[in-house]
């Protein structure tokens, strides 16, 4: 299977479904994280739920009609389902792990969630850079040991993706989220997006304007998810036109009388 087939066979229908007593593994893809996906779709194959991260994804794959139900926008930051993971979480008593961004960033984040969010069961916590293969084996394997009911993951597709599934391999059985620049986003305040930003859907514009190298990323990849999406459009149009084709002909041979001059569209209506 390619990642679109992935992708789209694993889309989650409402929010109830990032609930971490489920304890599953959760990612999200962006038109960003999608390019870098591509090569690397078999490994989404373990993942219980792929979430549709952004308005442009969002009206792509409706436009699509990649799934039979209307597809909704869920992002893993404040405007979108950690704000109720949190509150699941506190109510059940619920353990929470933080990993990603720097050494400063990931201890001002979570000094951030503890202020605004005091009553969260915050376990432990860890930067996302590694000096070699041991320290990033040690890290899973302190990880796995201290078993916090829930994970949060923030080091960037697809290096997120791998630690989320070298996790489950080591044997954490938490729920697991990726959530790509959202610890970095919150170091400095929980709403990174002010309310009419996020009210009007321009949070993409927001984050070109308050991070540095997101307008440089996506000037290469946003062009290439827009190539990629119309291209399976253009694919599976052509699938069903010879799909058609070919049960027409099969069809014709069953007629018992066929008119020299019937068209293609008059012969498949008379077989519908």
């Amino acid at each position: 299977m390619d990642i679109y087939n992935i992708f789209t066979s694993k889309i989650p229908r409402s929010i109830e479904d990032f609930d971490p007593r489920n304890r599953k593994l959760i990612t999200f893809l962006n038109p960003h994280s999608y390019t870098l996906a591509v090569k690397e779709a078999d490994s989404f194959e373990a993942f219980d739920f792929i979430a549709p991260d952004g308005i442009l994804v969002v009206t792509v794959l409706n436009w699509l009609k990649a799934a039979s139900f209307k597809i909704k926008r869920f992002s893993c930051d404040m405007t979108s389902v950690v704000p109720y993971v949190f509150d699941i979480a506190i109510k059940n008593k619920l353990s929470a792990f933080f990993l990603g961004t720097d050494a400063s960033g990931i201890k001002e984040s979570v000094s951030v969630f503890r202020t605004n969010f005091p009553e969260l069961k915050i376990s432990g916590f860890r930067n996302g850079y590694f000096s070699g293969d041991n320290d990033r084996n040690e890290a899973i394997q302190s990880i796995v040991e201290l078993r916090p009911d829930m994970i949060f993951i923030g080091m960037g597709a697809v290096l997120q993706e791998a630690m989320a599934l070298d996790l489950r391999k080591a044997g954490y059985a938490g729920a697991v989220y990726t959530c790509g620049g959202f610890l970095h986003q919150t170091k400095r305040e929980i709403n990174f997006y002010p309310a009419f930003i996020d009210k009007m859907n321009l949070r993409f514009f927001y984050r070109i304007f308050k991070e540095e190298g997101i307008l440089k990323r996506s000037v290469k990849t946003y062009p290439k998810f827009v190539y990629l999406m119309f291209r399976r459009l253009f694919t599976s149009n052509a699938k069903n036109m010879a799909n058609d084709e070919m049960q027409i002909n099969a069809a014709r041979k069953n007629l018992k009388i066929v008119s020299k001059n019937e068209s293609f569209i008059e012969l498949k209506k008379k077989i519908v």
